[in-house]
């Protein structure tokens, strides 16, 4: 099996990127296909709008959470037989969610499905990290990021239809499908991109060890806090739109992913201008400018909320920050994962389980605080992006060199 070292962008084959994204589109629709039908569970399993949100929130407490094995997993066996293995579990756990006969099971089979759809993430930006250096791996991501938003972009519309049209259950059949054509792929063109020389860990308390060594690196955790927090900011968006857009608002279920299209547009495009303007730039700059703009789309979110509650203006103001986020996930992960020089994938994995637990949170918090207003929405996106730029000013982690802690 050919192995990769960091080499040029040029030099890699585009197959391989395209796989990448392949993988993490599966993963991310898992979710976007689904969230056209959570205000239309609570009657099916005749439950709450806080319980049905619970399948949103533990699927990200679970996807973060596994990240934590991925990553040392690949870094000790490789990336490839730890990112076939996530898919072909996660391809049968989506059949078991369309299979679900109360909202308590559903919420238990999401919860397996973030477990198992999170290797593609975590292996993705490992692989990733062992093929291109800084400046090129900016502008993989930024291109990654482009690619990826497709997936939500298309996600939420063509869920709405497979509802009315098949039911919610059909939207888990098609992820699963979809999931067992990547992996074919993936197992047919994706070569092993981990050198034998880089392999490393295995033993459970050495683990521990890096990993709070790691998480005690202020170079590490003030960019991927960040990058958690501002993801948080997206996801209690995620969780509570459905309900507020189409609850409250009065949108129509087939057309809910056009208004989610709008954000995931403002990521595409801000993620083509990280790529082309990177290198103008740097890294560095780029990042500041995404929390700058962060925290003024709360600020405006927190005034449309108070004065002009409508369905174009409220995903108007959110847009602002998914364009910020554009930014800070081309350059953020790139930083954070050069705080170790050969265990990407424990880095990678720390990294994506801080995103997806803070996530977690912000869904948990928007579901907790559910009043049927879009207020609960308002004050935790807010929150997030201004936490964002507050840890990143705390931590100062571009003061600081880059450490080793293998």
């Amino acid at each position: 099996m050919t192995v990769f070292s960091p080499v040029a962008a040029t030099r890699v084959s585009l197959i391989i990127p395209v796989l990448l994204v392949a993988a993490a589109s599966a993963s991310v629709l898992s979710t976007d296909l689904y969230t056209p039908s959570l205000p239309h569970l609570t009657g099916y399993f005749q439950t709450s709008a806080e319980t049905v949100q619970l399948s949103m929130s533990l699927n990200l407490l679970g996807f973060g959470a596994a990240q934590l094995l991925y990553g040392p997993l690949s870094d000790y066996l490789g990336r490839r037989p730890v990112l076939l293995g996530g898919m072909i579990c996660f391809a049968v756990v989506s059949l078991v969610c369309a299979f679900a006969y109360s909202i308590e099971f559903l919420i238990f089979a999401r919860t397996l499905q973030g477990v198992t759809a999170c290797a593609e993430a975590v292996v993705g930006l490992a692989i990733i990290r062992d093929l291109y250096d800084e400046e090129d791996s900016v502008r993989v991501l930024a291109a990654y990021g482009m690619a990826v938003a497709l997936a939500p972009a298309v996600g939420p519309l063509i869920g709405g239809y497979i509802h009315i049209w098949l039911g919610w259950q059909a939207n888990f059949v098609v992820v699963s499908g979809f999931v067992v054509v990547v992996a074919a792929l993936i197992w047919r063109f994706l070569p092993e991109t981990l050198a034998p020389e880089n392999r490393v860990g295995g033993r459970p308390l050495s683990l521990a060890r890096d990993y709070m060594r790691l998480s005690a690196q202020r170079n590490f955790i003030g960019y991927a806090l960040p990058v958690g927090f501002t993801f948080g900011a997206l996801y209690a968006f995620i969780t509570a739109a459905p309900f507020v857009l189409i609850e409250r608002m009065g949108v129509a279920t087939q057309h809910y992913g056009l208004y989610y299209a709008a954000l995931v547009l403002a990521y595409f495009f801000a993620s083509l201008a990280a790529n082309r303007i990177v290198g103008r730039f740097g890294v560095e700059l780029l990042l500041r400018a995404s929390l700058v703009i962060g925290v003024v789309s709360g600020i405006v979110t927190l005034a449309v909320v108070y004065a002009y509650e409508k369905p174009g203006a409220l995903t108007a103001a959110i847009s602002i920050g998914t364009f910020g986020l554009g930014f800070m996930f081309a350059t953020a992960p790139v930083r954070a994962l050069a705080a170790s020089t050969t265990q990407r994938g424990l880095s990678a994995a720390l990294l994506g389980s801080l995103e997806m637990g803070i996530a977690a949170l912000a869904a948990l918090t928007v579901g907790f605080f559910h009043d049927g207003t879009a207020w609960p929405l308002a004050f935790t996106f807010a929150g997030c992006n201004f936490i964002a730029a507050a840890t990143y000013i705390m931590c100062k982690p571009w003061r600081i060199p880059l450490q080793r802690i293998d």
